[in-house]
């Protein structure tokens, strides 16, 4: 890890951005970046019948020059506008990679970026793979010091902190100097926004903020190579980012700090099409539910035992009513009562948002707010009707996977997806040799080869 120094926050992530090799990334961490971008990915192309809005948004909107390629449906725009609906699409189900130490989802807008931008310019895949990473590492340092004070004041963190992972990329990818690249991310603070009124509503908004930060993002590192400039203490500065959208006046500390652990060695990953809250609670219950041969006729009540700051998160403590499945995917109510009454959670049964057997089973739900839980870990327990109880404890994080575990995730999409094996190999592969390839072609042609879906 390259030691960033005593600096502004955009300076110092601006040498990071600029003087960062891949030779100088641990292979492990390049690894957990092909892990992540391989899950996004594949999660992305199945929400190719939801996403159907930002695709033609990109193509009326900002069609040239035809730098990019669109993965719904193929076709070629700008790069902002590639950037903005790719990141639309690949957020479309929820499902895409999380960082809990600032309640972030970097994979959408730093990947929807990076593709758009790596393709514009005809960078080598190894050039991608290094913006990709390094969009992680600037996106989860901005936000990891303030994540909750963010989200206090009623701004969706994820929201906020994707246009940096967005900028970070670009700037690589242009090659910016870290002096330019600083610009670029101070010029994203001016950019950056987002409410988590979504959660409360389930309102249809959450792909777009994800959306509009990476196009902006990408505006924010084209407009630094042009010699636009931005305020140095843009983040920590008395009006800076963090005085605005978390109310403080304390300087960063984890964002500056040089450890030797880098960002994408906390990343998670989603197994269920629910809030990344809820991973760990979804899986404890479908655990004890396979183990110990649990109908939901047998259960009077659900315990849930999370820590405070995600018990008390926007739409989690929420037993309904519901008006579309944004709430549903993020109430714990809901998601444990679909997993209890079904022996699964898939998006279509979070779209049944009125099914009656499902809302009777939530009001069973008791979400308890336990200081004694960290995050990301739960406790659940089972009461059942004759009188006996069940309990299980997640005591690791869930969604850490191997590549190869999530090529064997992908693969058992292919039927959801309508892509044959053979397609999806061939995009695991293209994932797999990333660093390897001479430009992205091959990437995006076996992303487009997955599927036939016209937007």
């Amino acid at each position: 890890m390259p030691n960033i120094g005593p600096a502004t926050l955009s300076l110092s992530l601006g040498r990071l951005i600029a003087e960062t090799s891949l030779a100088s990334i641990p292979p492990f961490v390049v690894e957990r970046a092909k892990v992540s971008l391989l899950h996004n990915l594949c999660v992305g192309l199945l929400g190719r019948p939801r996403e159907r809005v930002a695709h033609r948004m990109a193509r009326r909107l900002w069609p040239l020059p035809a730098e990019a390629s669109l993965l719904h449906g193929g076709g070629r725009v700008s790069a902002e506008g590639a950037a903005f609906a790719n990141t639309a699409l690949l957020n479309a189900r929820s499902q895409d990679d999380t960082h809990p130490a600032s309640t972030s989802h970097p994979g959408s807008p730093t990947t929807g970026a990076a593709l758009a931008m790596a393709e514009a310019l005809g960078a080598d895949g190894a050039a991608c793979l290094t913006a990709i990473v390094l969009g992680y590492e600037v996106l989860c340092r901005v936000g990891r010091d303030f994540d909750h004070l963010i989200t206090a004041r009623g701004f969706r963190a994820a929201a906020v902190l994707a246009v940096f992972g967005a900028t970070a990329a670009s700037a690589r990818l242009l090659r910016l100097p870290a002096n330019q690249a600083a610009h670029a991310l101070g010029l994203a603070s001016n950019l950056a926004g987002g409410l988590a009124q979504v959660w409360l509503e389930g309102s249809g908004e959450a792909p777009f903020q994800l959306a509009f930060a990476a196009r902006n993002g990408v505006t924010a590192a084209r407009a630094a190579e042009f010699g636009a400039t931005a305020a140095a203490r843009a983040f920590e500065g008395p009006s800076g980012l963090y005085r605005a959208f978390a109310g403080t006046r304390e300087p960063p500390v984890e964002a500056m700090a040089v450890t030797g652990q880098w960002q994408l060695e906390e990343i998670t990953l989603k197994p269920y099409p629910v809030c990344a809250i809820l991973q760990g609670p979804v899986s404890a219950l479908l655990g004890m539910r396979a183990l110990h041969g649990v109908q939901h006729a047998d259960v009077c009540g659900v315990i849930l035992d999370l820590n405070p700051a995600e018990a008390s998160y926007p739409g989690v403590d929420n037993p309904g009513p519901f008006a579309s499945a944004i709430g549903t995917k993020m109430s714990a109510q809901f998601s444990l009562a679909l997993a209890l009454h079904e022996g699964r959670v898939t998006l279509d049964g979070l779209e049944r948002v009125a099914d009656p057997a499902v809302l009777a089973l939530a009001r069973r739900v008791t979400l308890r707010a336990e200081p004694f839980v960290a995050q990301r870990l739960c406790r659940v327990q089972l009461l059942l009707r004759d009188n006996r109880s069940l309990a299980a404890v997640i005591e690791t994080p869930v969604g850490q996977p191997c590549f190869a575990e999530v090529a064997r995730f992908a693969r058992a999409l292919a039927p959801e997806m309508g892509a044959s094996l053979s397609a999806l190999d061939r995009l695991i592969q293209a994932v797999a040799t990333l660093d390897r390839a001479p430009d992205t072609r091959e990437l995006i042609a076996s992303l487009l080869g997955t599927a036939s879906i016209n937007p």
